[in-house]
């Protein structure tokens, strides 16, 4: 069971065999740091497998320890070193919480006797440099000779665009896909390619990374969506190497991917959302020509834009986006796919295909849907970030065609708004509990999403907004229907707006921004048939603006923790009023802070009947990202 044991970590602490620091006894295979284009031999005398880990261990570990908490699972794991070798190389971290592993270098360690293994202590450097993980894997391969290789590279992940890693010591440095290539072709990849490649992080299941690592591995296993912090459970899955040394990395990809979704499920964690697959690497180009043939046709030009950014809108995200934390514009291929069967229904099927084909093996929790295995970037939800992101995107070596592609999306994206929609002068019309607004039919074509809100006024003319909802009717004449009875949401008698972060075939995902003991979350609520009323599961932090990092851990709420919820607030001006002088600026867009509270016991989710007066409203995204309010109407319930 994967628990942090302060016991175990005693017993670990105390058994630790400090070997004289430096080289590893057993012979190399070649000069030292000689492996730049030199053939990998494999000796005579060598080992099953070889699993390397690269152990950036960061905020994860200096926080959450959560690092200490794998290296407990790998050294109570059953297997024999006489068939396996566990190396570790650990840094990136201002703070370990095991204290024999110093902070301030990088130490590589063997598990060995339940137990760890002092191989080598190097001066620091970086973690996220590629020379430091093409020497890690060089001195693995030298040291520990196998027939298999497999490495997995253990920290944060940021998908296609941000890649994997933070270093604490080293002004948050990370690898970007460019690097981690450039460490392997460092390497001895090239001449003798990892059984399996593996991301203990999040987002890393993606095609860009898939198809970087094609040459170098035979199988990526990856996760598309958030990881949660506990990540692999390594006690089950090495254990199941140790009784079968002899298994390829599609077979032990399996066993990771069921351990990893069974551990949450059968350890009182089955609300974490979580996704593992395994990915043929050897099917990745013809994954990536069936991309290359569905864009071809899902040709991107003005009049064709809103049919490709409308599928676009309607795909899985994988990274939980919200109105207060950012978007990796990670998305599903399979379920993107599925967006274009009705206009494109044999490339769509061609690329499903092709897909199916290359993920041997998958599995998701629970609270997870369309997650088909490999994702992929496609700038739309993060429209701000995506004039910074695409150079960086175009340093993947990804598919030259599909760069093009996302760019020109990318261009029309953040452009000109072409749809000037007008709807400041319509207002809502209220009959009982009913509110509805009527559109020209012909702007429907460039609207994405159409939200009802409510807002309630605060002080100089800041008006709160407390209610969201997209559960809304369009019909054919463009008139947009939603019932609304003034019911609002609290928890621990706060009031709470949600707003809805992912939508399952029988759950819904809420965030309420929040701060949690000082720090910038968004409370994750949770409604699904066991849980009619809503469940606070946890808090989600938001993601790092220096980094680009996914938040791997989902954070459980305590007694003892100080929470505050945030809201958003806009000043309104009458737009016909002739003293508005000016347009409104970026100071009249603000987040603020709630009441302060202190929790004991679990978090209330609780709906009440709204007292007071409010503003009702409709809030309208067109396809390209631009926000419009129509005109509001004041509502008022009494007591």
């Amino acid at each position: 069971m994967k628990k942090f044991l302060i016991v175990l970590l005693v017993i670990v602490a105390i058994v630790i065999l400090f070997f004289a620091l430096g080289s590893c006894s057993e012979e190399g295979t070649s000069d030292e740091g000689s492996a730049g284009g030199l053939e990998y031999t494999l000796p005579e005398e060598h080992d099953a497998y070889t699993i390397m880990v690269y152990m950036n261990g960061s905020d994860l570990e200096t926080e959450g320890a959560m690092a200490t908490s794998d290296i407990v699972e790998m050294v109570t794991a059953a297997f024999s070193k006489e068939d396996i070798n566990v190396i570790l190389q650990t840094g990136g971290t201002d703070q370990w919480q095991m204290d024999f592993i110093p902070n301030d270098s990088l130490v590589r360690y063997r598990v060995i006797d339940e137990a760890l293994e002092a191989l080598e202590e190097l001066p620091a450097a970086s973690m996220g440099e590629s020379s430091t993980l093409a020497d890690f894997i060089n001195y693995s391969m030298d040291n520990f000779p196998a027939e298999k290789f497999g490495l997995i590279m253990w920290n944060h992940g940021g998908g296609a665009v941000c890649g994997f890693g933070v270093d604490e010591l080293f002004d948050y440095d990370g690898l970007t896909l460019a690097e981690i290539k450039e460490a392997f072709d460092n390497s001895y990849l090239p001449s003798y390619p990892l059984e399996f490649l593996g991301f203990d992080a999040c987002l890393m299941a993606t095609l860009e990374t898939a198809y970087m690592a094609r040459d170098y591995a035979k199988y990526l296993v990856a996760s598309e969506e958030l990881e949660p912090g506990y990540g692999w459970d390594y006690e089950t899955w090495l254990t199941a190497l140790g009784e079968n040394p002899q298994m390829d990395g599609a077979e032990l990809g399996q066993v990771i991917v069921d351990s990893f979704v069974s551990f949450y499920n059968e350890n009182g964690m089955e609300d974490e959302a979580t996704t593992l697959s395994v990915t043929d690497l050897s099917e990745v180009e013809a994954v990536v020509q069936a991309l290359e043939q569905f864009i071809e046709v899902a040709d991107i030009s003005e009049s064709n834009y809103q049919t490709i950014a409308k599928s676009r809108s309607r795909t899985r995200e994988f990274g939980m986006p919200s109105e207060y934390g950012g978007s990796t514009d990670m998305i599903d291929i399979v379920h993107m796919a599925e967006q274009f069967n009705a206009v494109y229904p044999d490339e769509a099927s061609a690329l499903i295909e092709a897909v199916g084909n290359a993920v041997v093996y998958k599995d998701q929790g629970q609270f997870v849907d369309h997650a088909g295995g490999l994702s992929l970037y496609f700038p739309y939800s993060a429209k701000e970030e995506a004039v910074e992101r695409i150079p960086v995107y175009q340093t993947t070596g990804f598919s030259p065609r599909y760069i093009n592609y996302v760019a020109e999306f990318a261009e029309i994206l953040t452009g000109t708004p072409f749809a000037q929609l007008d709807v400041s002068a319509l207002a809502p019309v209220q009959d009982e509990n009913s509110f509805d607004i009527v559109i020209p039919a012909e702007e429907l074509n460039n609207i994405e999403s159409i939200y009802f809100t409510a807002w309630v006024k605060e002080e100089d003319d800041y008006y709160t907004q407390i209610y969201q909802d997209s559960n809304v009717e369009i019909d054919e004449s463009g008139k947009i229907l939603t019932e609304y009875d003034g019911i609002i949401y609290t928890i621990n008698g706060e009031w709470a707006c949600l707003y809805e972060v992912e939508v399952g075939e029988d759950y819904v995902r809420y965030a309420v921004p929040a701060l949690l003991n000082g720090e910038s979350v968004n409370l994750i609520v949770l409604y699904d048939e066991a849980n009619p009323d809503g469940k606070v599961i946890g808090a989600l932090p938001v993601y790092d603006a220096t980094t680009g990092m996914a938040p791997k851990q989902l954070i459980k709420i305590k007694d003892g923790d100080v929470i505050t919820l945030l809201y958003y607030a806009e000043k309104f001006y009458d737009v016909d009023d002739p003293a508005l002088e000016e347009e409104p600026g970026e100071d009249d867009l603000i987040w603020y802070e709630g009441n302060e509270f202190t929790v004991e016991g679990p978090l209330l989710v609780e709906s009440w009947e709204a007292v007071g007066v409010f503003l009702y409203g409709f809030t309208i995204i067109d396809l390209q990202g631009n926000e419009y309010y129509t005109d509001f109407i004041e509502v008022e319930f009494l007591e």
